[in-house]
C-alpha cells in the first residue's frame, strides 16, 4: 500500500469515526493505555466499530462493540468484511440493557447516559479489576461558556473541573486524545449537514447546526477522550 492509499485508509476511517478525535491520537492514545495483542476492548455506543476496528489494526486487540443503530452496525460490519479483519464483534443492543459475562482489559464509554457517575457506573460493570476504562466528553475551552451553548449542548465544564469530577468518583487520568478543527468541520459538514440535506431534515435545524459550530462551538467547546483508571489510594 502506497502513502497516498494509506493516507485514503485513514481518511475512511475518520469518514467513520463518530468523534472528533482524529485517527492518529487514537492510535496514540492506544500506545498509551497499554494496548497489547490479546487484549479485549468492549466499546459501548460504538457506532460503526470504527475504534475497534483500528485498535484491531494496529494492536491486535479482540473487540465487542454495543449499539441501538441497527444501521451503523450494518455499515461497520460490512466494512470490517470489505478489509477481511475478524476479531471484531459488533451487536445490536441497548447499552443500558447488555449484559456479558465477560470482564475486559479496556471499556469504552461515550457519555453514554444521563451522567457521568452512571456511565462509569455502567462501564465498570465489563471492566477487569485495573483495567482502562475510556470515556468521551465534551469540554468548555473556558471557565464559564455563553448560556446559549449550555442551552445547546446542556452542561459543559472546562477540563479542570471534569479532572476533579473524576477524582471525586473515584478515577485518575492515565491518558487523553483531543479533537481537531478539521474532525469538527467533518462531524458538523457531514454529519449535520450534507448527510441531512440527503435524508430530508429540516433546513432550519441544519442552520442552527452550522450557526452553533461557527458562533459558539469552534470557539468555546472541545472534546476529549480520557483514559481513566481506578484510585486505589490518595496520597495526602
Amino acid at each position: 500500500m502506497n502513502v497516498y492509499q494509506n493516507m485514503r485508509r485513514v481518511m475512511e476511517d475518520s469518514s467513520h469515526l463518530i468523534s472528533m478525535v482524529p485517527v492518529e491520537e487514537l492510535l496514540r492514545f492506544g500506545y498509551e493505555i497499554g494496548l497489547k495483542p490479546g487484549m479485549k476492548v468492549l466499546d459501548l455506543c460504538c457506532g460503526y466499530g470504527t475504534v475497534l476496528k483500528i485498535w484491531r489494526e494496529a494492536f491486535d486487540i479482540y473487540g465487542v462493540g454495543v449499539d441501538r443503530e441497527k444501521s451503523f452496525l450494518e455499515i461497520g460490519a460490512e466494512r470490517l468484511e470489505k478489509h477481511g479483519i475478524e476479531g471484531v464483534l459488533l451487536i445490536h443492543e441497548d447499552v443500558t440493557k447488555y449484559q456479558d459475562e465477560t470482564r475486559y482489559d479496556v471499556v469504552i464509554c461515550s457519555e453514554t447516559i444521563d451522567s457521568i457517575e452512571n456511565t462509569f457506573l455502567l462501564g465498570k460493570k465489563f471492566l477487569k479489576p485495573g483495567g482502562t476504562l475510556c470515556y468521551q466528553k465534551l469540554y468548555a475551552k473556558v471557565s464559564e461558556p455563553p448560556q446559549v451553548l449550555i442551552d445547546f449542548d446542556g452542561e459543559v465544564l472546562p477540563l479542570s473541573a471534569l479532572n476533579r469530577c473524576f477524582n471525586d468518583l473515584g478515577w485518575y487520568m492515565t491518558a487523553m486524545a483531543s479533537d481537531t478543527p478539521g474532525m469538527w468541520e467533518h462531524y458538523v459538514v457531514n454529519w449535520c449537514g450534507k448527510r441531512n440535506w440527503e435524508e430530508g431534515a429540516d433546513p432550519e435545524w441544519i442552520k442552527t447546526w452550522y450557526d452553533m459550530y461557527f458562533d459558539y462551538r469552534r470557539q468555546y467547546e472541545g472534546q476529549a477522550l480520557f483514559g481513566l483508571r481506578e484510585i486505589k489510594e490518595i496520597v495526602k
